[in-house]
C-alpha cells in the first residue's frame, strides 16, 4: 500500500494545474520563511515534517510522503502543485479554509523545498557506499 501514494500524489500535481491556472509560485516570489511560520501555525499540528520540527499524527508525514518521488527525482514544482492543491480542495479530515492566496503558495513552496530533503541526501549516502 505504501507505493500508492507516490501514484496518487503524481496523479493529483498532474490534474492541478489543468483546473484553472498554475498553482506554483513563479521562481523567486515564494516566502519560504512565511511558509514555515504558517506551516508551523497552521499545518503542523496534523502533518509531520522534520525540518519545521512538528510532529503531528493525524494526517501524512510529509517527510514519508516526498521521500521516494525525491529519490526518484520528481521535481518539486510538481509536490509544491500537489500540496497547494490539497490546500485549496483539502479531503477530510483536513479542514477547508485553512490558508488562501499568497500564505498557501508559501506554505506549498516550503514543504516542496524542504520534505524528506535530509533523508533523501543519507539515503543517497548510503547508496554510495554500498556500491
Amino acid at each position: 500500500m505504501r507505493r500508492a501514494v507516490p501514484i496518487v500524489l503524481a496523479a493529483g500535481a498532474l490534474v492541478a494545474p489543468a483546473c484553472g491556472g498554475s498553482p506554483v509560485a513563479a521562481e523567486g516570489e515564494a516566502d519560504l520563511a512565511n511558509g514555515k511560520q504558517k506551516y508551523i501555525q497552521l499545518c503542523g499540528g496534523c502533518h509531520a515534517l522534520e525540518e519545521a520540527g512538528a510532529r503531528g499524527v493525524v494526517g501524512p508525514d510529509l517527510d514519508d510522503v516526498y521521500l521516494e518521488l525525491r529519490l526518484t527525482g520528481w521535481h518539486p514544482s510538481s509536490f509544491e502543485a500537489f500540496v497547494r492543491q490539497q490546500i485549496s480542495d483539502p479531503s477530510p479530515p483536513m479542514p477547508p479554509d485553512l490558508a488562501e492566496g499568497k500564505d498557501a503558495s508559501d506554505i506549498a513552496a516550503y514543504v516542496a523545498a524542504v520534505a524528506a530533503v535530509r533523508a533523501a541526501k543519507a539515503s543517497e549516502l548510503q547508496a554510495d557506499r554500498a556500491d
